[in-house]
């Protein structure tokens, strides 16, 4: 007898009816299994739930959260198939689940399908001991290879000169240097992990970072094939493109762990990998090499993508508000002048670009929500009740945009976070929070505030920065991939102060 494929089996009608009956009785159920009061939101359609919202793409989700909080209040639930999706939004939400119930809304989901493939390694989605442990040894290896330290300061520097260097090449012509920024953010994390760093030209870096904007691309956590697991056998499906993207990256990274490996002295260790190779042998079962590799991909990926984005944001609000751009390069050069580079102390005395780089932050919002938390039991929250093995995500937009916060969130003002006598304050902690908060904030922010204030510091020192001759001045539109926010495309002039 021929056994069918897996096409054959997916058009099979008498198949496609009984996974309908299935999918309709788990929706059913679950509809009368949670009779306690549920967050409120979109009545979602039977079987895809609120599919329509998550698939539309004339509308970015930074506004489309605006909406759904506007009508339903800071505690939305949706559906995407069988799985229930609750965001929560506004900084008395989030600064509640992040902190006063930080036990219950910590642990990361294992039941979404991208992340059981491609992410169930490392820090961001594991749970437990596992996760403290990862945490811990990554921040003691960061610190150990220059986090704060002038090892590391010092080669951010020199990698703010190469990219000047590139900047000074284009002879102030119109040009887009968002490729740029990537390579220069990510050669510092590969100086930490593997000790070295890539040439600008070089092929296989290039293919890298082409593979890490693909996961921005495809690694959507709304892809249906997250919840209709059977749609990733079919053509055309996402869940391909990211799997073959994935694996480049996965192979670059085994094939430096293995040079490592063979010439690996525990007496002289040179970098992230080094460090994790002496802890191999031990009986820590979390020091693995599918661990390792998580661990290298996370700090890429996001420390790569998320810092060069915020880097374009940058310039192209000194290209919109030039009087900002001319008061943060006297205050650049009255504190450091033009013969040396800029140093982290000098940030003390640089409270208006320290002003700029979190305003920078707060508007842009790159990260506009949180990879999803879960809960591992039903849970009473701001008199709702949000069912066990839920994915909650925490929406940031809402904290860094809330006009109850910052008064006039959707206008560019660094000045205020500088008090009346020019001086730099801390302002709304709780609300500022682009790392976002918690056991989960960001494990590389420490290094990620390291590289904005000395590539961006330098790059003012050294040009400034204006739209093409005769071209409109760049849109201040948000668009989003699939986890960040990041500006529209855009091409400057980067004109040298030597000229």
């Amino acid at each position: 007898m021929r056994m069918m494929d897996k096409t054959e089996i997916l058009i099979n009608p008498r198949y496609v009816i009984a996974l309908v009956a299935i999918v309709f009785t788990i929706w059913y159920m679950r509809r009368k299994r949670y009779s306690k009061p549920l967050p409120p939101g979109p009545t979602p359609w039977p079987l895809i739930g609120n599919i329509q919202q998550f698939a539309r793409t004339d509308i970015p989700f930074h506004k489309m959260a605006i909406m759904l909080q506007e009508k339903y209040g800071n505690i939305v639930k949706l559906h995407a198939g069988p799985a229930t999706f609750i965001f929560l939004m506004g900084k008395e939400t989030v600064h509640k689940a992040t902190h006063e119930m930080n036990d219950k809304f910590k642990y990361r989901p294992n039941t979404i399908v991208v992340i059981k493939h491609f992410f169930n390694k490392g820090i961001v989605f594991s749970n437990g001991e596992v996760n403290s442990a990862l945490r811990k040894y990554t921040l003691g290896a960061m610190r150990e290879f220059g986090v704060y330290k002038r090892s590391l300061e010092k080669r951010i520097q020199e990698e703010a000169g190469i990219l000047c260097q590139v900047l000074e090449s284009k002879n102030g012509q119109p040009c887009y240097l968002m490729d740029n920024f990537k390579m220069a953010v990510s050669n510092i994390i590969a100086g930490i992990i593997y000790g070295n760093r890539f040439e600008y030209d070089d092929p296989v870096f290039k293919r890298l970072l082409s593979d890490i904007e693909s996961l921005f691309k495809y690694a959507s956590l709304n892809l249906p094939e997250n919840y209709l697991p059977f749609l990733r056998f079919l053509p055309g499906s996402k869940f391909k493109k990211l799997e073959k993207h994935f694996k480049d990256l996965e192979s670059y990274v085994r094939t430096q762990i293995e040079e490592h490996r063979a010439t690996f002295d525990p007496e002289n260790l040179r970098d992230f990998v080094d460090m994790f190779l002496k802890m191999e042998g031990s009986e820590d079962p979390v020091t693995t090499e599918d661990n390792l590799h998580g661990v290298i991909a996370e700090l890429f990926n996001a420390g790569t993508d998320t810092t060069a984005n915020t880097i374009m944001w940058g310039i192209l609000l000194l290209i919109t508000y030039p009087d900002t751009q001319k008061k943060l390069r006297a205050e650049i050069l009255k504190v450091v002048g033009t013969e040396r580079y800029i140093r982290l102390e000098d940030k003390r005395n640089m409270p208006y670009l320290r002003a700029f780089l979190n305003e920078v932050q707060r508007f842009a919002a790159v990260v506009s929500q949180t990879p999803p938390h879960t809960v591992l039991e039903d849970t009473e929250f701001e008199g709702y009740t949000i069912p066990k093995n839920s994915n909650v995500g925490f929406v940031l937009f809402t904290l860094l945009h809330d006009a109850d916060v910052w008064g006039d969130p959707d206008n560019f003002r660094p000045e205020r976070f500088l008090n009346e006598a020019g001086e730099y304050v801390e302002l709304n902690k709780d609300s500022f929070i682009p790392f976002s908060a918690g056991g989960r904030s960001c494990i590389g922010k420490h290094l990620a505030r390291m590289e904005l204030l000395l590539f961006f510091g330098t790059l003012v020192q050294k040009f400034e920065f204006k739209a093409p001759p005769g071209a409109d001045l760049p849109s201040l539109e948000r668009l989003q991939s699939e986890l960040t926010c990041y500006a529209k495309p855009y091409e400057m002039c980067a004109i040298p102060f030597s000229q």
